[in-house]
């Protein structure tokens, strides 16, 4: 028996075809992984560019909130004027710290993360409430002149009514941005609880886009809550105007006008003589008269100033001049004074056939 024997077998070695079965195996394999680390990365990547959008949705979320209060509480009070107010503290002051609640939120909306492809509406965003805190601003510079009488008033009273179309100008952009941002959200099928919220600050109702509604709220502001009541409330002294009914006249006729009343003009009466009487214990100055008709009549006229307890007439000229066979409603309105507590009786309306 030769050396080394004993019957052992011997394996033979692996051909070339298995060789290569095992290496694309093996490459097979790492393909494979290589495929799974992708899909897991870009799974990572998917969630995190959802949660960048939610994220973002859910911080603007929270400064519409805060943005829905800051609404609320300022035109609460200035559709009701000063009653509104708290204590002791001015409609002024609180427009004051309205101003600064809106610095606030300008301030959060620029620091909002916005993913890049709703940088341009997050650009609007911010521009919307830049304009919100500069109407805030705005009206709160006029309240020291809304008390003032006279063309001083009148201009106070524009400017505001101003401030109410910059208030619908941020509302129109804000919701410009929102269907901009829900648009991404839908191209990218990223999906938001609740989606893009609203914000909406100048209210549907009262309609402050309507100059009379305006108006109106700011005659309720000015009689009890602007700054020139700081100069009235504790000087002991009561403060009011009134029309003098009967004693307003139609000139030249001399027709006596009362309140509610039709009256006939006879030819050339053009110009209404305003009676009005300080009812107050307190001098004032600078009373705004004015004469609306729904025929487009609107003209005013100023008492420079009026003792306590002095009637005093305003002659004012009525442009334009009906038409002979016209029958206009003429409006006529005293502006209140500082501390001025009851406004009923500054206002009449009269009912003239030319």
């Amino acid at each position: 028996m030769p050396a080394g024997g004993g019957g052992g077998h011997v394996r033979p070695p692996a051909n070339r075809q298995q060789a290569r079965v095992r290496q694309a195996g093996l490459l097979l394999g790492a393909i494979v992984f290589l495929i799974l680390i992708v899909i897991a990365f870009r799974g990572c990547l998917d969630a995190r560019k959802d949660r960048s959008y939610q994220n973002y949705v859910s911080d603007l979320s929270s400064i519409t909130a805060d943005t829905e209060q800051l609404s609320n509480s300022f035109f609460d009070r200035f559709s009701g004027g000063a009653a509104n107010s708290s204590g002791d503290i001015g409609f002024d002051t609180e427009v004051e710290g309205d101003k600064g609640t809106s610095q606030g939120l300008l301030d959060r909306a620029e620091g909002l993360d916005a993913p890049g492809d709703i940088q341009g509406a997050q650009e609007q965003i911010v521009l919307s409430y830049e304009l919100r805190h500069d109407a805030l601003e705005g009206i709160a510079a006029q309240l020291q002149n809304l008390s003032a009488g006279g063309k001083q008033a009148q201009k106070a009273g524009d400017a505001i009514y101003t401030q109410m179309k910059v208030f619908s100008a941020s509302d129109i952009l804000y919701a410009r941005a929102q269907d901009q941002i829900e648009q991404v959200l839908i191209d990218q099928d990223v999906v938001v609880d609740n989606g893009v919220p609203d914000s909406q600050f100048l209210p549907d109702n009262p309609n402050y886009l309507d100059p009379a509604e305006t108006a109106s709220a700011l005659g309720g502001v000015s009689s009890g809550g602007t700054a020139s009541d700081a100069a009235c409330k504790d000087d002991g002294l009561s403060h009011g105007l009134g029309l003098v009914d009967g004693s307003s006249l139609l000139l030249p006729s001399g027709t006596a006008l009362t309140n509610g009343g039709t009256f006939t003009a006879p030819a050339g009466d053009d110009t209404i003589e305003v009676a009005v009487q300080n009812q107050g214990d307190a001098d004032e100055t600078n009373i705004d008269v004015s004469v609306k008709g729904d025929n487009g009549i609107d003209a005013s006229g100023t008492i420079d100033s009026i003792a306590a307890g002095e009637t005093q007439t305003v002659d004012i000229k009525l442009d334009p001049l009906p038409k002979a066979g016209d029958s206009v409603t003429l409006d006529v309105d005293v502006a209140t004074v500082g501390c001025e507590q009851v406004a009923d009786n500054n206002k009449a309306t009269y009912t003239v056939g030319f």
